[in-house]
């Protein structure tokens, strides 16, 4: 611990350091202290030894990556000779304390790791990447919020730089699967890159076999399938699994919400939490039943939904009784003479007198079924005689009713003694009237109706006849002037001044020598970026051809032209509509400066195949190929920025103009 900063130091003259905290990197201390000016608590990491120089520019660098769930870092500077970096406070647990007291669920795990793969694809679009990635730097808030912390500044004060853009990220996907292990199983794959975490940080050591971890769900029980092989795929001795943030947030997504308590995984299989109750209906004391396997089938509603009404009656009525949804008995409440039957639509009462109670006459039931049903089941006749279920009877077809009787409150509509005409005879005379008096209004307008196919026949021949003679005085037009030029061509020839001739058919002959193809038409294009198979800028790369010197296609901006040393360059990929002999290619830019190589090549292979032109960029820069090329695909392969108009390094490409 330093002896120049202590309890009581004021840096620069605003924060106040006020206690040690816990620090896991060696040659740097840890101090919870306020911001004297704007009164809020601050976290104050003092550099005693070791790499401070370039961890201050790290952490200058980190500053400028914004991000919710990255720990802000407000300030950087010197205090008598040491280095200082303040930063937000970190608040909650850190995953080595919430692994240490026991393995996260499933769920859980998934969505803090999620969360920091997230913020880490942030930061490495703007260039900056972790590498130093452990338990001890990322927090649960108390508000379900992740937050990371060492962003750049742990790597670069242990010495690591770590190598260019494709190790770099490959190393920050790697570290948060190891992130990911640790949550599931409450143990530490280590990392020969990483630090030791000391002290109360530490969480046990993973197994290992054959060099790499034991996988997850042979040591936790319940771990899902998918994140047992990507842990296994990734920390694995091949360079295998996700090689970005971003393709680690592909194979993670979607992840639920993030509890501030964080749910420990039981040894048994998954967790439950008071915060979270099982399912399930409020026993009579106010808890919460166990759920056992005849729930569901005990509990009355259910029961009472999946019956149906006819189930339903035999359940609750008595035999006679009046069953509520049912329409009145069709049987009189005073036996007459002539016997009461049910009455259905559209067929005509008739029947003779009978003693025993009345059913809806089928060929299939027998006189004696109380309810005829899709499914008939005798039952001893009741004291009382059954109605009928109103839904069974509508169901039967009219031609095989025998007899019919209406409610007491419905008189009957012939007398009972009269013939029993069919029912289909009475419906089809009452049809055949209104039939008929249909079929008279319908014919009617029939014979006042209008055909118009002859009309349009006619006005198709017309526009036939009229196209016809205008492509034959189309065809005349165009063969007697294609005369007139050679009639004139002869006259002049035989003319004193023949020298006129030669001049005028130059140029006819000079016409076919165009190139091969056509010219040159760009059909689309697409950015190349070593480091990143996204491209830069991929969704502006059709402003370069579209004919409006107002809008661009821009590289992204560096520090220095070399591209800040995390890529070696950037390419324009353009692909032809058509195979052609391209000679020259003109670039309009607003940069000045730098250098770009053209090649006959693909997107694919963007540095093969030999330098056609190169040259620096310009307002109107033209470049001769040479030789000239017959191709489909061109790719302007910048190998270094030119200047912009506000002093950054970066590529504004307007236009490209292809011959």
């Amino acid at each position: 611990m330093s002896e120049v900063v202590g309890r009581g130091t004021v840096l620069a003259g605003r924060y106040r350091v006020l206690a040690p905290v816990v620090s896991d990197l060696e040659g740097a201390s840890a101090w919870q202290a306020t911001d004297q000016i704007l009164d809020r608590p601050v976290r104050v990491r003092i550099l005693e030894h070791g790499a401070v120089a370039p961890a201050l520019d790290a952490a200058r660098r980190a500053a400028l990556v914004t991000d919710s769930r990255l720990v802000r870092v407000l300030d950087v500077g010197t205090h008598e000779g040491y280095g200082y970096v303040v930063s937000e406070q970190l608040v909650g647990p850190s995953l080595a304390q919430l692994a240490a007291a026991a393995p996260l669920t499933a769920e859980q795990a998934r969505a803090i790791v999620g969360e920091a793969a997230s913020a880490l694809e942030v930061a490495r679009r703007r260039g900056v990447h972790h590498l130093a990635l452990r338990p001890s730097v990322l927090h649960v808030s108390p508000d379900g919020r992740v937050l990371l912390g060492g962003l750049a500044l742990d790597a670069a004060l242990l010495g690591d730089s770590g190598g260019d853009a494709r190790s770099t990220t490959r190393a920050d996907a790697v570290g948060l699967v190891r992130l990911l292990y640790a949550a599931l199983t409450g143990l530490w794959p280590a990392d020969p890159r990483a630090p030791q975490t000391p002290g109360g940080e530490t969480l046990p050591p993973a197994p290992v076999v054959d060099g790499s971890p034991v996988a997850p769900a042979d040591l936790v029980p319940g771990v899902p399938n998918d994140l047992d092989t990507l842990c296994v795929v990734t920390l694995g001795p091949n360079d295998d699994g996700p090689h970005s943030p971003g393709e680690l947030v592909r194979e993670l997504e979607p992840w639920g919400e993030i509890r501030a308590s964080v749910d420990p995984a039981p040894v048994g299989g998954a967790a439950v939490t008071a915060q979270f109750p099982p399912t399930g209906e409020a026993a009579p004391g106010g808890g919460v039943p166990e759920p056992d396997e005849g729930d569901e089938q005990d509990t009355a509603p259910v029961v009472v939904q999946r019956q149906s009404v006819r189930t339903a009656f035999q359940q609750q009525d008595p035999p006679g009784a009046n069953r509520p949804g049912t329409p009145p008995p069709a049987i009189p409440a005073r036996a007459g003479s002539l016997g009461a039957t049910p009455v259905e639509p559209a067929t005509v009462p008739t029947g003779p007198p009978a003693p025993e109670p009345p059913v809806a006459a089928t060929a299939t039931l027998p006189p004696t079924a109380p309810a005829p049903a899709p499914a008939p089941a005798p039952t001893p006749p009741p004291p009382a005689p059954e109605p009928p279920v109103l839904p069974t009877v509508i169901r039967r077809p009219v031609a095989q009713s025998t007899g019919s009787g209406a409610p007491p409150s419905v008189p009957p509509a012939v007398p009972p003694a009269a013939a029993p005409p069919p029912a289909p005879t009475s419906a089809f005379d009452f049809g055949d009237v209104i039939g008929a008096e249909q079929a008279t209004r319908a014919r009617r307008p029939t014979r006042l109706r209008f055909d118009p196919t002859a009309l349009v026949l006619i006005i198709v021949v017309i526009v036939v006849i009229v196209g016809v003679v205008l492509a034959f005085k189309a065809l005349f037009s165009s063969t007697g002037s294609s005369g007139s030029p050679n009639t004139a061509a002869s006259q002049s020839t035989s003319a004193p001044a023949g020298s006129a001739a030669p001049t005028e058919a130059a140029p006819a002959a000079s016409e076919p020598a165009a190139p091969v193809g056509g010219a040159p038409v760009i059909a689309s294009a697409t950015t190349i970026d070593p480091s990143d198979s996204d491209g830069e800028h991929q969704e502006d790369v059709a402003k370069a051809f579209d004919s409006d010197p107002s809008t661009f296609w821009y590289t992204q901006t560096y520090k220095r032209d070399d591209f800040a040393g995390f890529k070696n360059g950037v390419g324009y990929a353009i692909t032809l509509t058509a195979k052609t002999t391209v000679t020259t290619v003109t670039l309009h830019s607003n940069s000045t400066g730098g250098n770009v190589e053209i090649r006959a090549t693909d997107a694919a292979n963007p540095t093969t195949g030999p330098v056609l032109a190169s040259g620096p960029f310009g307002p109107d820069a033209v470049f001769t190929l040479n030789p000239a090329t017959e191709t489909q695909s061109l790719v302007l392969w910048i190998t270094q920025l030119p200047t912009a108009p506000d002093g950054g390094f970066r590529l504004e490409l307007t236009e490209i103009a292809l011959s």
